[in-house]
């Protein structure tokens, strides 16, 4: 129960790498605050499953894309649950970018949620975890920032984004005791890219990825990637700043 007594809260926590999170973490004591993007019955549904294996959490909602609505979340969690100690940012949204087919909506809603939401998270908490001394921050970015993507070149650019910024907050948040670093996960089972693994001509892109993955394992379980969160928040390693692990299944050292 290492993080006994801590508040954690986690964006996109009602899915995917987020849910596996927060289970993990509930599991280390810690007290969880379930966020998700507008239905609350997914952000309860999680929390409940939490509660039932004996842990603590309870759900909210925002919409990372509105920084008002990231600010009224985190004094909501602050208020009911407690201060935060620990900020797990896993929202965000995957899908094709290609050049020639790509609209305004879509470039604006995957900068806003894969990075400005992020920023403003961090930026939301961080004041609190500086007058307390203490803090730990994880973002998720991915192995897409490390190797591009022509058909996801928006995705990676987000993520890219996501590194440089865990690297450039340091020297603002190291001082007062706050770790921030980052995971960058390969392809990981979650419903973002359910379509690529069931869907209509997945036979042909699981192939495609498995040639490329040195482990043999085409797709990680988020469970995984939740373990490598935990090793970053658990406090045994504090020499960590501004760092991102790779979790990939060697797809990036293949290339």
């Amino acid at each position: 129960m290492k993080l006994e007594n801590q508040v954690a809260l986690i964006f996109g926590g009602s899915s995917g790498i987020g849910k596996a999170t927060a289970l993990r973490l509930a599991a280390e004591g810690a007290t969880i605050a379930v966020i998700a993007s507008g239905d609350i019955a997914k952000a309860n549904k999680v929390a409940a499953e939490i509660t039932r294996n004996g842990g603590k959490a309870r759900g909210f909602t925002a919409d990372v894309r509105s920084v008002a609505s990231i600010r009224k979340v985190v004094a909501q969690v602050e208020q009911s649950v407690g201060p935060i100690d620990i900020l797990v940012y896993s929202a965000g949204v995957y899908y094709p970018t290609p050049l020639g087919d790509m609209d305004e909506d879509q470039f604006d809603q995957m900068i806003d949620i894969n990075f400005k939401g992020a920023f403003f998270a961090i930026d939301a908490v961080s004041e609190g975890m500086k007058l307390r001394g203490r803090g730990r921050i994880v973002n998720l970015a991915s192995v897409a920032a490390y190797r591009g993507s022509s058909a996801y070149p928006l995705y990676a650019a987000t993520k890219a984004a996501i590194m440089m910024l865990t690297r450039s907050l340091v020297g603002k948040l190291a001082p007062h005791g706050i770790h921030i670093n980052a995971v960058a996960p390969g392809n990981t089972a979650t419903a973002l890219n359910e379509n690529d693994r069931v869907g209509e001509g997945s036979a042909e892109i699981l192939a495609a990825k498995a040639r490329l993955t040195p482990s043999g394992r085409t797709y990680s379980p988020p469970e995984e990637i939740a373990a490598t969160i935990f090793f970053l928040v658990s406090g045994e390693v504090n020499a960590m700043h501004g760092a991102t692990i790779l979790a990939d299944e060697g797809l990036f050292a293949g290339m």
